[in-house]
């Protein structure tokens, strides 16, 4: 695994979804644990992209525009689905390809209101156990303003050979 990486490698095209992946900023070190599915179609939607990967802390940008509710402000499940997202590569990346990550708890509370621009999350680790692990995602707007906070934590299901 990488740590804080800020550009993006290569792309190599014998990955099913290499393309995607370069597109939304993964480490071609974790393509391998991506073959099946890649990075998800909901994180294409969201237009979600990851700007630093690594145990210790994983971060992603998601525009505002494209993931508003009907007022026009940021929707409070785009911002939930951020949150998910983190949470579960983070525990993706302590399972280490020997346990897949199943949420089992997220709670988010919403602070104010993400109006334009990018939000920007960042995941850090409460506690990371053999069959469990639980993270907290902060999510700032553009003037680093805290938007939400969320907290989710992941049941680690042994990969059977």
């Amino acid at each position: 695994m990488s740590d804080n990486f800020t550009s993006r490698t290569a792309q190599s095209s014998a990955h099913p979804f290499a393309q995607q992946l370069a597109a939304h900023g993964v480490p071609e070190s974790m393509w391998p644990f991506l073959s099946r599915h890649g990075v998800g179609t909901l994180v294409e939607k969201l237009g979600i992209v990851f700007t630093e990967f690594s145990v210790d802390r994983l971060c992603a940008t998601m525009p505002v525009e494209g993931n508003t509710q009907v007022m026009g402000i940021l929707h409070g499940g785009a911002s939930a689905a951020l949150a998910e997202t983190l949470g579960s590569f983070a525990a993706a990346l302590h399972g280490a390809g020997k346990a897949n990550p199943v949420g089992v708890d997220l709670n988010i509370t919403h602070h104010r209101a993400g109006r334009a621009g990018l939000v920007s999350a960042g995941c850090t680790p409460l506690h990371l156990g053999r069959r469990s692990t639980t993270h907290e995602i902060v999510i700032s707007d553009a003037d680093g303003k805290r938007v939400a906070t969320a907290r989710i934590t992941n049941m680690l299901l042994p990969i059977e050979p």
